[in-house]
C-alpha cells in the first residue's frame, strides 16, 4: 500500500513539474488549441513534426514537439491556421529552424492529386512559363526531389534544411502526369497546357 501511494505521488508530482514547464503527455496536446494529430514524422532523437488539423477554425498546420524523459511532450513552434482556398489545389504550411525545414501540404477534395514532390531540377522556370515535367522524369532526377503519396489529403515532409528548391511544390496525379504546382513565390494553380 506504501508502495502504490509513494509511486502515485511520484506520478503526480511528474505531472506537476512537466505541466509547469510547457510538457505535455501526448504530442497533439502540447500543440495550442483544440487540435486532432493528422501524422507525425521523427525528426532526429528527441523530436517530431506533428500535422494537425485545428477543430475551432477548421484550418491544418504543422509543429515541432520535443520528446523528453520518454514521455513528455513540448510545444516547440508551428505554423498554423492554414486552409484551401477556392480553385486552389493544395495548401502548404511550413516552418523550419536549425533543426529540419517542416512542409505540410492539404490537397482539395477531388483534385486527384495522388503525389506531392518538393524539389527542382529545371533552372529559371516563372510562372508565366510552360513546361514540361512528369513523375518519371523526378524519378531520373531523384536527388533534386522530395516525393510522398497523398494519403487523406495530406503529405507530410520533414528536410533537412530551407532551399528555394523545397518550396517549389509539384502535384502529379496516380499516372505521373503534372497537374499543379506552386513555384517559388507564386501561389498554387492548377495546370491544364495540354
Amino acid at each position: 500500500m506504501k508502495k502504490s501511494l509513494a509511486f502515485l505521488c511520484m506520478l503526480l508530482g511528474l505531472f506537476l513539474i512537466g505541466s509547469l514547464n510547457g510538457y505535455h503527455f501526448t504530442s497533439a496536446k502540447a500543440i495550442p488549441g483544440d487540435v486532432i494529430k493528422v501524422r507525425s514524422l521523427a525528426i532526429g532523437e528527441f523530436g517530431q513534426a506533428v500535422l494537425f488539423e485545428d477543430r475551432t477554425n477548421q484550418s491544418f498546420g504543422v509543429a515541432e514537439i520535443e520528446k523528453r524523459y520518454g514521455f513528455f511532450y513540448r510545444y516547440q513552434g508551428g505554423s498554423s491556421g492554414y486552409s484551401i482556398e477556392q480553385g486552389k489545389p493544395f495548401q502548404a504550411s511550413g516552418i523550419g529552424d536549425r533543426h529540419a525545414f517542416l512542409v505540410a501540404i492539404k490537397t482539395a477534395d477531388h483534385s486527384k492529386i495522388k503525389y506531392i514532390v518538393l524539389g527542382n531540377h529545371i533552372e529559371g522556370i516563372t510562372p508565366s512559363d510552360h513546361y514540361e515535367l512528369s513523375l518519371q522524369d523526378v524519378k531520373e532526377n531523384r536527388a533534386a526531389y522530395h516525393v510522398k503519396e497523398v494519403k487523406d489529403g495530406y503529405a507530410l515532409f520533414v528536410l533537412d534544411d530551407y532551399t528555394e528548391d523545397t518550396w517549389t511544390i509539384r502535384a502529379f496525379d496516380k499516372d505521373g502526369k503534372l497537374i499543379a504546382d506552386k513555384l517559388l513565390g507564386a501561389e498554387p494553380r492548377y495546370i491544364n497546357w495540354k
